[in-house]
């Protein structure tokens, strides 16, 4: 590299070429006790060597991508990501062991240390798989994967995510056996001296606190750090823990090839200058002992020199293959490809039996009273009844469905056992004994499900650690490895999700367009303007959508299949086949529910059993039930989520209410062009169309959702805002003040309805008096009744336009 393309950023390995060696000691040892796959995070410190070295990445694929082309074939649709991002599996071969072993080697994005969490997530998940498949009864966590984590030194001690990752690691929900921890110690981060980076003596310390073994090793004596890999691996296989490996290096050249290292830290590197490198160490060493002799080493050096440059000289004009697919994923399509939506209603009587089991329990747990007053009680009585059903039952519903239906969900957050409000006891707790009690994981088969319980999936309840980044990038892992698993994160408020932006951000929603990796990772978060202040009451849907590709200029044919699905339902049943609808489908897209708070509880916000049966699914757009004639409606109000219902009641008491629809936008991305404009053409009166958010104008849906809805309008009308303007804070924190916005705002939404409706009376008399002069007829003395007073000079103005007729330039 440093002949042919000098100028290259490759964050090279020379100086820490061990690595290699390490990496290699530790397959070969996990691998003789039984490992039968491993998955690897890399750094991008010598990511290009170890792939083309240890990883048997193609050469001139690697070539390719260092002279800018893409990773991916010529007609792919994935846009890819930086050189020391690369990954590609592996399946490498040892000639004493007969099993190959196979190496997922991961994507991860650039933000320092995040793919740790990620391969957590993902090794647990694979190795419990496999451990499914064998059904040995014997298994033990970790007897089938491996997950080795490489660090830099500075980030090691640096990022919180790596104290989060290591708190959790020994948790009964989050342990995958035991992850070995590599720290790459070159004394230097970037152009900062270790002196200045932490206040540990070492660069592991941080892993001190967990109680997790470190073993330090000089990266300048190979055989030393294949013992210290033998080490690691036997006492991983035999405790299940975290070990930490602290190999000592150096940094050869600057952070990357272009920096000059000796502007910050000029006696390090007039040290390092002076250094024989470690492979010519090692070669000296091996010369002088007789085990090799020079021109056995030149021989090497010279057959690999003439391989690179062969696979120099064909990078031009290879064409790199395709990512290989785990097993699950292959049954799925890929991005681009038409979208399969099946049902995902289910028959009334296997829902009232898995809502039945939801809360059934054995005789020798003992549940609190209150949870069986207020909890089970109400519960049985709404599934008996047929309606009244709530959010948590709904949920319920859809889990338990899906369960019998073989997939497994997996719960993840802080306090989702019980919920943050009290509201979804997944999980019974003994008052006697504390014994934890999972209802829906003692389902039995029944005249309406003839399949064996044995075939049902698992619903695993985590109530995970105090932290979000590295449970996040954990359950994104799940998600990841497993298209069957229903991975589900809940925030306790939607705003503790900002911990984990980074993850969002690199992975959930960016990972399929890079690396071709789709995920179906849900995450709930809780949102709404009830008293919660301006750090309790928004899960910030405008930075979900502000990360959509959802695009702009699509029209009503268009077939649009987002990065990223950002809902906000008002109905359990809407939230019932949401669930449902994330591994229904022939494709995994990250679902953002802006989910229930006050809604939970509310009398109106509640649906139907028969909404969740055979022939439903879910909406994108809900209509206003309570319209009775179209032709009455002159406003349109638009909004998404639970102020529906506040503007539902004042409408039912409001004296001109019948004029007004009020239509729910339940899903936001992909943005519902289809379903809503077909709503919108029934009012073919209406001539004045509003937004409503509780959210303040710079925040929520409205800035995503306006000019989408002002191309579906008719021509000349205009879409206007009514809410909260904009505010530095997601809102106030002042109770009086904040109630006293919602007032005001939802008063806006109806202001000048007496005006719209007084252009009808007099369009009508005006029409009336026309009638007289134009006939010899007598006057009829009779009122007009309320479906008369419609202008008649009023045209359907939706049916005679073309798609975005406001818009187009041919009008």
């Amino acid at each position: 590299m440093q002949k042919k393309l000098p100028n290259v950023k490759r964050y090279g390995l020379e100086g820490s070429e061990s690595m290699a060696v390490l990496l290699d000691q530790l397959i070969y040892e996990g691998a003789q006790l039984g490992i039968s796959e491993v998955v690897t995070g890399l750094t991008h410190r010598g990511r290009m060597s170890l792939l083309a070295a240890l990883f048997e990445y193609p050469k001139d694929e690697l070539l390719r991508k260092l002279h800018g082309g893409s990773e991916f074939p010529d007609d792919s649709p994935y846009t890819g990501d930086m050189l020391v991002d690369l990954a590609k599996s592996a399946t490498l071969h040892y000639p004493d062991i007969e099993t190959p072993i196979n190496v997922d080697v991961l994507w991860n994005a650039c933000h320092l240390e995040s793919g740790t969490p990620v391969g957590m997530g993902k090794s647990r998940t694979k190795d419990l798989n496999i451990a499914r498949r064998k059904k040995d009864p014997n298994y033990v966590i970790g007897d089938n994967v491996l997950a080795v984590s490489l660090h830099g030194d500075s980030s090691f001690a640096g990022q919180g995510v790596i104290a989060e990752s290591l708190s959790m690691a020994g948790l009964s929900h989050f342990n995958n056996g035991g992850t070995i921890h590599i720290v790459n110690n070159n004394q230097i981060g970037y152009t900062t001296p270790a002196s200045h980076t932490r206040t540990t003596r070492y660069a592991s310390d941080i892993a001190k606190f967990a109680d997790i073994p470190i073993i330090h090793v000089n990266g300048e004596h190979p055989e030393e750090v294949a013992r210290a890999a033998r080490i690691a691996v036997a006492y991983r296989q035999k405790f299940r823990k975290d070990i930490v490996i602290d190999m000592w290096t150096f940094r050869k050249r600057g952070h990357n090839e272009i920096d000059e290292p000796s502007f910050t830290q000029p006696q390090m590197y007039s040290t390092i200058r002076a250094r024989k490198s470690i492979p010519a160490q090692y070669e000296d060493s091996l010369v002088s002992s007789g085990r090799i002799t020079r021109e056995k080493a030149e021989a090497v050096r010279r057959d690999w020199r003439n391989s690179l440059n062969m696979a120099f000289i064909s990078s031009a004009a290879c064409n790199p293959t395709e990512p290989t697919k785990p097993p699950g994923w292959r049954l799925l399509a890929r991005s681009g490809t038409y979208p399969i939506e099946r049902p995902t209603g289910v028959d009334e009587a296997t829902l009232y039996q898995v809502g039945v089991d939801s809360v059934t329990y054995e005789d020798s747990i003992k549940v609190h009273s209150r949870i069986d007053r207020f909890h089970i009680k109400p519960r049985l009585k709404r599934l008996q009844d047929g309606h009244g059903i709530d959010w948590a039952t709904a949920e319920a519903l859809a889990i338990g469905t899906l369960l019998k239906e073989g997939y497994n969900v997996r719960l993840s957050g802080q306090d989702v056992g019980r919920g943050t409000f009290s509201q979804r006891h997944a999980m019974f707790v003994c008052q006697d004994t504390e014994k934890v009690y999972v209802p829906l994981n003692h389902m039995s088969s029944s005249e309406h499900d003839p399949r064996s319980s044995d075939s049902y999936g698992k619903f695993e309840v985590v109530n995970s650690s105090l932290c979000e980044e590295a449970v996040v990038g954990f359950e994104y892992g799940v998600s990841a490895e497993d298209p069957f698993t229903l991975a589900i994160w809940e925030a306790q408020f939607g705003d503790f999700y900002n911990n984990s932006q980074s993850i969002v951000d690199g992975y959930v929603v960016s990972g399929e367009t890079k690396w071709s990796q789709q995920n179906g990772l849900v995450m709930l978060l809780p949102h709404g303007f009830d008293g919660g202040g301006p750090d309790h009451s928004s899960c910030r849907i405008e930075r979900h959508l502000m990360l959509s590709n959802d695009s702009l200029d699509a029209d009503l044919r268009s077939n649009n299949v987002p990065n990223v699905y950002v809902t906000y339902p008002s109905t359990p049943a809407q939230f019932f086949h949401l669930l449902r609808r994330q591994v229904k489908r022939n494709f995994r897209k990250p679902l953002i529910v802006a989910g229930p708070k006050t809604m939970l509880r509310l009398a109106s916000a509640t649906s139907l059993l028969s909404e969740m049966g055979p022939g439903t699914a879910f909406q994108p757009v809900l209509d206003d039930p309570t319209v009775s004639d179209a032709r009455m409606v002159q406003r349109v109000m638009m909004v998404s989520g639970k102020l529906y219902y506040d503007l539902a009641k004042i409408k039912s008491e409001h004296p001109l209410g019948e004029h007004v629809a009020i239509v729910r936008v339940e899903e936001l991305s992909p943005f519902p062009r289809k379903e809503l404009y077909r709503v919108l053409s029934r009012y073919a009166n209406a001539s004045d169309f509003v937004w409503v958010q509780e959210e303040p104008r710079n925040a929520g849906a409205y800035s995503f959702a306006a000019p989408r809805i002002k191309k579906l309008l008719p021509e000349h009308a205009e879409l206007r805002y009514a809410g909260r303007p904009e505010h530095a804070a997601t809102c106030s924190g002042i109770e009086t003040q904040q109630a006293a916005e919602h007032v005001q705002l939802t008063g806006e939404a109806f202001d000048g309805l007496r005006g719209l409706v007084a252009h009808l009376v007099i369009d009508n008399i005006q029409h009336a008096h026309s009638e007289v002069s134009s006939s010899s007829a007598s006057v009829s003395t009779k009122k007009p009744s309320s479906s008369t007073m419609i202008p008649a000079s009023a045209q359907h103005r939706w049916s005679s336009q073309p798609m975005y007729a406001a818009q187009s330039s041919e009008q």
